[in-house]
């Protein structure tokens, strides 16, 4: 009788009873011990490949999530399976090492399961340059904090010397500076390292790369007819080989250590002059740069030391510190300084001693941490303008789904919204909560709610606040919700030149715990005053405010203005996922603006004519200053023919309810608020029709029909672009 090892006849009695077949999926990035790249302080993409052993129905999802001896994520679905290829993306947080698992699942069954053990988010640099950027040092070195890996191109691994990819069998200054820059940023490290000892910078240069004396080393140039020499482009290639799969932004920063081989040769004629060195090595970066399809940040040592009695060519070292000089380069340490002890066999050599290596770690820390810590926050220029962002980590308590799941009341007999049983039948219970928005939830029942039940896990939110160069005094704050369309909404150049144009900030928040709608209302002003102070705005924190959100975010457009009318000249809920968060009468002053697509699935849960009563029923009921149009043919997101509705709407309703004169650096702006009769009303979409409608407008005392219900329209420019837009489903540009 054959005998089977107990695991695999446990799987077979398994499958024998269940009627099910195991499918084995192989997962083939990321790597184990692999590091990716951090995107933003707190995660990173994890690019996702793997085989399955067979095909399976197309029907089948790809869920993924990370989990580790503390901390366990949520399964995330992320894909469907296409054949047996597994392809998938998956923002993993930074911190320490993960075990990825991957499942696929069919009709709520787990069918295969894969996993990828040491995977982490952090900080990736590509080393290069000769033996005192590879592994020539004295002593070999190993990481003491578990968190440094290395890749060789093929494979990762823990990053003890010698370090893969790169020349010599000692020792390297790579772990100690793995371990420093692990334990100030708290995430791992990984090294793509690639030096070569004794290397020139001519023999680094792109193939036919010409110059006109040797380096000491001739195998990687060669002569040419003309008598220039040329470089045959072994290590540029090698180079550009390990950097490639890295994709763009896969790694923070080259570190490059080299010089020595230019520096002071025994041969004079081997030497490079200062200027040519200074050409040279701009080339290879900005050769390399352009190959590789992104603008990667370089740091250039110092390095020209030999031996006591030549510590250094002045020549040299004043073109490596031209780089950083004109911007082209940043600044790395100055390893000529490091001598004696520091140096092999008693100071006595040009590599590294064990403590020297550990000091040149030391040394490159100093310059690469502070960098990457002002990369979160640092100002930059954009389309005429500043950016400034931050990034911190909030718990769940704060959003919408928390507050709804732990702090909303379920009673709904207060409730006067749309509920008309004739058309729709008596809901379910779960129906009835469903559509109960309007929440009366002050601080203090929130605070004690999270008091007793915790703040729940924490997520990465990340702030972004743009103005216009030249502005004086910000008049107002677009504040844009970065779910779904927000995020683009924020970049985009016509809004930031309509932003110029009026004086206006744009303000973005991204992440779980506010971009849905979040509690307490404070979170807003808090963040905005920390931005007032690091643009040198302060008005920033009274500006009066205009809010953008997509789908669920209407949580965050819709809802805000019930509990902050006095701060809000007007706000825009663009396809609202759930259309009953528009139910705010304590909104109804504050103008608004719903934007549906007539295909969006959503709008059709529970019906369209629900749905589009919305809006309606507010106006009828609380004299709602609100208004709604149906995007024909469209679904869930919004388009170009959109935009031009929406910036109307800003436009229109900033000209009238912020005074001309208003001065939010003597504190909150009293906004107009117009009288209903001031207005225009036009004539809601009619579902049973569809497409594009000729809807009529007119002044509000002479609208023929219904004004109670009727859309309210701020002014007759307005007016005219709304109904531009239900016919023509565009606005006509401006003469």
């Amino acid at each position: 009788m054959k005998h089977f090892p107990t695991f695999l006849l446990l799987a077979l009695l398994l499958s024998l009873a269940t009627g099910l077949h195991a499918i084995e999926l192989t997962l083939t990035s990321p790597l184990a011990h692999q590091v990716v790249q951090r995107a933003t302080p707190g995660k990173g993409l994890l690019r996702i490949t793997g085989e399955l052993s067979e095909d399976v129905s197309p029907e089948a999802a790809v869920q993924v999530r990370v989990v580790n001896e503390t901390r366990q994520m949520p399964w995330l679905q992320v894909n469907s399976v296409k054949g047996r290829k597994i392809i998938a993306s998956y923002e993993a947080p930074a911190g320490g090492w993960w075990t990825l698992e991957v499942r696929i699942m069919l009709d709520g069954k787990e069918i295969a399961l894969g996993k990828v053990p040491h995977v982490g988010v952090g900080e990736v640099f590509v080393v290069a340059g000769q033996s005192n950027s590879a592994n020539h040092g004295e002593e070999k070195q190993t990481p003491q904090t578990g968190l440094v890996a290395s890749f060789d191109g093929t494979t990762w691994r823990l990053a003890e010397d010698p370090q893969p990819g790169a020349s010599g069998g000692g020792g390297s200054f790579l772990p100690p500076l793995g371990d420093e820059l692990a334990r100030k940023l708290g995430v791992p490290i990984g090294f793509v390292a690639c030096g070569i000892g004794a290397t020139s910078v001519r023999e680094w240069l792109p193939k036919g790369a010409t110059f006109p004396n040797p380096p000491t080393i001739e195998s990687r140039v060669e002569k040419r007819p003309d008598g220039l020499w040329m470089s045959k482009g072994d290590a540029y290639q090698t180079f550009l080989a390990r950097m490639k799969p890295l994709g763009p932004r896969g790694f923070r920063a080259v570190l490059w250590h080299q010089g020595e081989s230019d520096a002071n040769q025994k041969d004079p004629t081997r030497t490079l002059r200062g200027d040519l060195y200074r050409q040279y090595l701009e080339t290879i970066l900005r050769e390399s740069r352009r190959e590789i399809g992104w603008e990667v940040p370089w740091f250039v040592a110092q390095a020209s030391y030999h031996v006591p009695g030549d510590e250094g060519s002045d020549d040299i070292r004043a073109a490596q510190a031209s780089l950083a000089r004109d911007g082209i380069a940043l600044e790395g340490p100055d390893s000529d300084a490091l001598k004696g002890e520091l140096r092999e066999r008693g100071g006595q050599g040009v590599h590294f001693s064990g403590k020297g290596l550990r000091e040149h770690g030391a040394k490159w820390a100093e310059k690469v941490i502070p960098w990457i810590e002002r990369q979160w926050t640092e100002p930059r220029s954009a389309d005429g303008g500043t950016e400034w962002s931050r990034f911190e980590s909030l718990p769940e308590c704060h959003s919408i789904s928390w507050v709804s799941a732990n702090v909303q009341s379920k009673n709904t007999k207060s409730w006067d919204g749309v509920l008309d049983e004739s058309k729709w039948g008596t809901p379910d219970p779960q129906q009835v909560v469903g559509r109960n928005w309007d929440w009366k939830i002050s601080n203090a029942p929130w605070a004690a709610a999270v008091q007793e039940k915790g703040e729940g896990r924490r997520e990465e939110v990340r702030f972004d606040l743009w103005l216009p160069d030249g502005v004086k005094t910000v008049k107002g704050i677009v504040a844009i919700s970065g779910h779904g369309s927000g995020e683009p909404l924020f970049r985009r150049a016509d809004l930031r030149s309509l932003a110029t144009e009026l004086s206006l900030g744009l303000f973005k928040f991204t992440g779980n715990p506010m971009q849905r709608g979040f509690w307490p209302q404070t979170l807003l002003f808090d963040h905005l005053r920390t931005f007032g102070e690091a643009s040198g705005h302060p008005e920033l924190e009274h500006a009066p405010l205009f809010l953008y959100g997509h789908s669920n975010g209407t949580g965050f457009s819709a809802v805000f203005p019930s509990y902050e009318p006095e701060r809000v000249w007007g706000w825009i809920s663009m396809r609202p996922g759930i259309t009953f968060q528009v139910y705010q009468p304590g909104a109804a002053q504050v103008p608004g603006l719903v934007i549906f697509g007539e295909d969006d699935h959503f709008l059709a849960r529970p019906s369209v004519a629900e749905n589009l009563a919305v809006v309606p029923a507010l106006r009828e009921k609380h004299g709602a200053l609100w208004n709604f149009a149906v995007e024909p043919k469209t679904g869930h997101g919004p388009g170009e023919k959109t935009w031009p509705l929406v910036f109307s709407f800003l436009r229109h309703t900033f000209t009238a309810r912020v005074p001309a004169d208003a001065d939010p650096r003597t504190g909150a702006v009293s906004l107009k608020t117009p009288a209903v009769e001031s207005g225009h009303l036009g004539q809601n979409w009619d579902s049973d029709k569809g497409g594009y409608q000729d809807l009529k407008i007119a002044p509000f005392v002479d609208f023929p029909a219904d004004k109670a219900t009727a859309s309210w329209l701020i002014n007759a420019a307005y007016a005219a672009d709304w109904q531009a837009f239900q016919r023509d489903g565009e606005i006509p540009p401006a003469e």
